[in-house]
């Protein structure tokens, strides 16, 4: 098969060092596993315009995945899913896991532990205390542009106060440990992956994402909570091939969802190596054929493997 690997910011001329660090890594990741399985591989490069280079690159392609930001993500998978097989999450998926204020009222709708939304007439109130929220944009990805409110002086001096404005979402802090869940799902199965430990630092108001440790084992008991959560998300949400979850474990036990990603996420690099499995035939036979059953041993995890941006 011809299969087509659009990564945005190798195939758009992403400017950012570490983001374009970032979607090498995964390029090259999904590039050599789908060759080792026997397929021809073609990508975008940032020549090209990106969107265009994805409509003609499709149309000559058996089958295609894009990762790109949220905000670009259901336009450019609509081209895929228009011109031949696509291989990631369907375009109306998409569409509701890249809008963070939506998914965050779906999951807390079914009861799924989520940061609370903080409404206006709260943040007012808090101006004059100590109290900590987060905001980050509404539509986006990488933890870019994810800031700590932390006391009037951040509030007055950063952001406005009314969620009116759509291009942000304000949340209550969990304070805890950056985690995700790796899960690849099919027609009618899902497989866990991983979990995987995000290495995230506060520089200034800003967090920022530096890499991550996978697997990372945080206890059989929260691990077995956090894949049947991560099972729930993907079905109600209609999820399909390689879907990254991410969780603050926070410091009463519970892990709570912060973001859905329906595309292949950072972890995929680590996942490859420690997977004796090529995560390119996982893909595909999520697509085509069924999934190796959850706990089937020719499935397993060796060693573990850390992937840092800086």
């Amino acid at each position: 098969m011809k299969i087509l690997v659009a990564e945005y910011a190798v195939g758009g001329g992403e400017k950012s060092a570490s983001i374009l660090r970032e979607g090498e890594a995964i390029l090259e990741t999904l590039k050599v596993s789908f060759e080792r399985t026997g397929n021809e591989v073609v990508y975008p490069v940032a020549e090209d315009d990106f969107e265009v280079a994805v409509d003609e690159l499709s149309k000559r392609s058996d089958a295609g995945i894009v990762i790109a930001p949220d905000e670009k993500l259901c336009r450019l998978t609509e081209c895929i899913e228009s011109n031949t097989v696509n291989l990631g999450c369907p375009s109306e998926c998409v569409k509701i896991c890249a809008d963070k204020m939506r998914t965050t009222k779906i999951l807390a709708d079914r009861e799924i532990p989520v940061p609370r939304i903080v409404p206006d007439d709260e943040m007012k109130k808090s101006a004059t205390q100590k109290s900590i929220y987060v905001k980050k944009p509404r539509y986006g990805c990488a933890s870019e542009n994810v800031f700590i409110l932390n006391g009037k002086e951040t509030h007055e001096g950063v952001f406005s106060y009314s969620q009116d404005n759509h291009d942000y979402i304000i949340t209550e802090f969990i304070k805890g440990e950056a985690i995700s869940s790796s899960v690849v799902v099919g027609s009618s199965s899902v497989l866990p992956l991983t979990i995987n430990k995000q290495f995230v630092r506060m520089r200034g108001e800003r967090l920022r994402y530096e890499g991550g440790l996978v697997p990372y084992f945080v206890g059989w008991d929260v691990e077995k909570e956090i894949m049947s959560t991560s099972k729930k998300i993907v079905t109600m949400l209609h999820c399909k091939g390689y879907v990254g979850i991410d969780f603050v474990l926070g410091d009463d036990g519970t892990a709570y969802v912060v973001d859905v990603n329906p595309r292949p996420t950072t972890s995929i690099v680590g996942i490859a190596k420690v997977l004796n499995y090529e995560v390119a035939d996982l893909i595909l036979r999520a697509k085509f054929g069924t999934l190796p059953p959850e706990g089937d041993v020719s499935v397993r995890i060796e060693g573990s493997f850390v992937f840092k941006l800086s």
